[in-house]
């Protein structure tokens, strides 16, 4: 049994795009991207590749896996975590699939709204102090991690899906997300190093 079409489905629709957003991104016609997900049409196994390339994830599971009952550990702030492969996978910002074992560090941080999708995630960032001020309200944020992989490179998650104000509730709520994975990681991290030690 194949689970393609409904998984087509449940990954875009969890990637919070359209037919015609991922249509346009994958170089099909809207149409196409809707038949392969009812199953009136069978991509070829070259779509079915393009398809698990830009979703980030093994053919093989997008072939075989009921990804929408697949429990992996958390799924918070824009990353899953998979016990099962000891993985994590960034939904956005750095998108990609990454080995828990390789996390050495792990940090909140935050970029100037105006900047997102214009640069390198989290080039821009913003310091955020518990001075409140009201020019400091009135900036728009996005709230986020930067993650430090053993060797040395840099990924960045957007833990906020939109732009907050500063010490909105929001604000505060994503917050309270990237510092819920923050502690996550830090459990990794402190696993990476049990097993370095033993």
């Amino acid at each position: 049994m194949t689970y393609l079409h409904s998984n087509l489905h449940f990954l875009r629709t969890k990637n919070k795009l359209s037919q015609k957003e991922l249509a346009e991104k994958l170089f099909m016609t809207h149409q196409t991207i809707s038949n392969h997900e009812t199953g009136k049409s069978q991509p070829d196994l070259e779509v079915m590749q393009k398809y698990a390339d830009f979703y980030e994830i093994p053919l093989s599971d997008l072939l075989h896996l009921d990804l929408s009952t697949k429990k992996p550990v958390k799924d918070i702030g824009n990353i899953i975590f998979d016990k099962d492969r000891q993985t994590f996978q960034i939904l956005s910002g750095s998108k990609g699939i990454y080995p828990m074992k390789d996390v050495c560090k792990c940090q909140i941080v935050f970029e100037d709204a105006k900047y997102y999708g214009k640069t390198k995630p989290f080039s821009h960032r913003l310091l955020i102090s518990s001075f409140e001020s009201f020019f400091v309200t009135l900036r728009d944020t996005y709230v986020g991690l930067e993650i430090e992989l053993k060797n040395k490179e840099k990924l960045y998650v957007y833990v906020s899906n939109i732009k907050q104000k500063h010490y909105s509730d929001a604000f505060k709520a994503d917050v309270k997300v990237a510092e819920t994975l923050k502690k996550y990681f830090k459990t990794i991290i402190t696993g990476n190093k049990t097993m370095k030690d033993e």
